[in-house]
Parts: C-alpha cells; structure tokens; sequence
C-alpha cells in the first residue's frame, strides 16, 4: 500500500513525488517536466511496477487533462498498458517542434551579461544548445561562444590564443580567472 502525503494544494499524491502537476497552458515546460518525472519513475521504483501503475501514475501526476489526451491518442488496449507506448505519445503530443535557424540566432547573440556569474552565463549557454541541433559540434560551438561572449575580454582573448582550446578546458579556465580574481588581496 503506498501511503499517501499532501504535496498539492488541491490534491493527495504518493509520497516520495514531489513536484507540480504539469501545466498545460505551458506545453514547452514538457520535456523538462517529464525529465523529473521519469527521475521520480526510477528512484521511487516504481519503474519496476507494472506498466499499468506506471501508466496511472504518469496520468495522475501531469493532473485532470491528461486523461481526455490519452483517450484522444485513440490507442489500441494493449497500447493504452504499454508505459513505453503511452510515455512516447504524450512526448510527441507536447514537443514543440521548433525553429533550429531562430535557436542558433539567439544562441549566437548571446553574451555574458552585467553581474551574471560565469557558471550562470556557461549553463544559459548549455541549456540554450539544447535546441540548436549541432550535433557533434554542440561542444565546439558552446566553447566558442563562452570564448567570444565572455564580458572579461583579456580572458577571451587568453582563450582565443590557446589552439587546442577545449570546452572543458574553456569551462576551467574561465572558472579558475574568476575564482582567482575574487580572492581577496
């Protein structure tokens, strides 16, 4: 039996999730939102249960509208109790396809802002690649743009000399002249 604890404000879930339901007049938060649930899905066990329970989990966790959207997948029963099954539909339900030329334009156009830490300005940077569709190269352009967006233009330019330059030395670098500079004489 699973005890049960108030985590919603309007609702009772399993103890142990913890999280909102999913928002559905924000249909871009999905991936983000299923990541967590699926870190939920491994951790509780539940990943271990039957598909079924898994499935009314899912269903239960996201809130009231995801049942008239699994209904609307018009899925054959044996479907409607495969986890795999139902999991792929919501993802292709929810994701946004996306406009690569527009995500690389505004990853290019992006710089290190005033007062924002390197390590925000390098996670801003990952997170914004996500959706740039660079493939083997995603970790060469990311290292160019902390090299090229960095506010600290004696560091770009250490970093512009160095010809083997790598992200992870890049990221390194860029965290060892910050930590270094902010020692207090």
């Amino acid at each position: 039996m699973v005890s049960e604890v108030k985590i919603f404000d309007d609702d009772i879930f399993p103890s142990g999730v913890a999280g909102k339901k999913f928002d559905f007049s924000r249909q871009e938060e999905w991936p983000k939102w299923s990541r967590r649930f699926e870190r939920f899905r491994q951790a509780s066990g539940l990943s271990k249960e039957e598909e079924e329970s898994q499935i009314n989990t899912l269903i239960y966790a996201m809130g009231a509208q995801a049942d008239d959207i699994l209904h609307s997948f018009n899925l054959t029963t044996t479907q409607l109790n495969q986890y795999h099954t139902v999991k792929t539909r919501f993802d292709e339900h929810f994701v946004v396809r996306r406009n690569t030329i527009f995500e690389r334009a505004r990853f290019n156009r992006r710089r290190q802002e005033d007062g924002e830490t390197v390590d925000t300005f390098i996670n801003a940077l990952h997170a914004m690649a996500e959706h740039c569709d660079y493939g083997t190269l995603r970790d060469e352009m990311i290292r160019d743009r902390i090299v090229v967006g960095l506010l600290d233009a004696k560091l770009s330019e250490k970093l512009q000399l160095d010809a083997e330059l790598t992200l992870t030395k890049a990221v390194t670098q860029a965290r060892h002249d910050v930590s270094k500079n902010n020692k207090p004489c």
